[in-house]
C-alpha cells in the first residue's frame, strides 16, 4: 500500500476518532494529556487586539475561545471532524468554526496574523504543504505557533512503525530539528520556543520582504 494511500486512510481515520469523543472531549484521555500543552500555548501566543487569528485542528474551540478573551480579536476555527465543530459552534458564541482541511486552508492570501495549531501536527497528511498554506496566508511578519509533545528517539521510532496499522489516525511523532526544517526550509524563521515536560512550543515568523 503506498504512503499516499495510508495518509488518506489515516485523515479519515482521525475525523472518525474525535467524531465519537466529541462531545465528551475535555473527559477523554486525548482531552486531559492536551491540557498542559494548551497552557503552555496561552502562556507562550502574542496578539494584538483587532488581529486575525486561526486555531487549526481546533476541537471542540476551548483553545481559541482562551486566546480570544485575551484581547478583542478577529477568531476563526477549523477541524475536519464535524462533530467537533458542532460543539465548538455550540459552546463558543462570537467565533466562527466551520469544518475544514489543513490543506489547503481556505483563507486569502496574507490574510492572517496568527496561525495556531495545538497537538495536531502529528496527524497532518501534508505537513510540508501546510507551511507553504502558512506562508501564503499569513502577513508578513506573521507568526505560526506549534505545540506538540516531544518523545525520546526510541519512543518516536516505536510509535512511527506502529502508526501505519493503527486507527487513531497518527501520522508522524516528530523531533525538534524535523519539526522545525518543515517551516524553517518555507522561508519561516524560530522567534521562540518554550517547553515543558513533554509539551514544546515553537514560534515561527514570516520573514518581512
Amino acid at each position: 500500500m503506498s504512503k499516499k494511500v495510508i495518509y488518506m486512510r489515516k485523515t479519515e481515520q482521525s475525523r472518525k476518532s474525535y467524531n465519537k469523543k466529541a462531545a465528551v472531549y475535555d473527559e477523554t484521555y486525548d482531552g486531559r494529556v492536551t491540557r498542559p500543552l494548551k497552557q503552555l500555548l496561552l502562556d507562550t501566543i502574542r496578539i494584538q487586539p483587532e488581529q486575525y487569528i486561526l486555531d487549526v485542528a481546533c476541537g471542540n474551540g476551548s483553545l481559541i475561545a482562551a486566546i480570544s478573551n485575551k484581547t478583542s480579536v478577529h477568531a476563526f476555527g477549523i477541524d475536519i471532524a464535524e462533530e467537533m465543530v458542532k460543539v465548538a459552534n455550540e459552546t463558543h458564541k462570537g467565533i466562527s468554526f466551520k469544518v475544514a482541511p489543513a490543506y489547503p486552508l481556505k483563507f486569502d492570501d496574507s490574510s492572517l496574523d496568527t496561525i495556531v495549531v495545538s497537538a495536531a501536527f502529528h496527524h497532518f497528511e501534508k505537513p510540508k504543504a501546510f507551511a507553504e498554506e502558512c506562508l501564503r496566508t499569513l502577513k508578513p511578519g506573521g507568526k505560526v505557533y506549534i505545540g506538540e509533545f516531544i518523545m525520546p528517539a526510541f519512543i518516536r521510532l516505536l510509535a512511527n512503525a506502529i502508526f501505519p496499522i493503527l486507527k487513531t489516525g497518527d501520522v508522524k511523532l516528530y523531533s525538534e530539528p524535523e519539526l522545525s526544517a518543515f517551516f524553517t526550509d518555507k522561508g519561516f524563521k524560530v522567534t521562540n520556543t518554550r517547553t515543558s515536560g513533554k509539551c514544546i512550543v515553537i514560534v515561527f515568523e514570516k520573514i518581512l520582504k
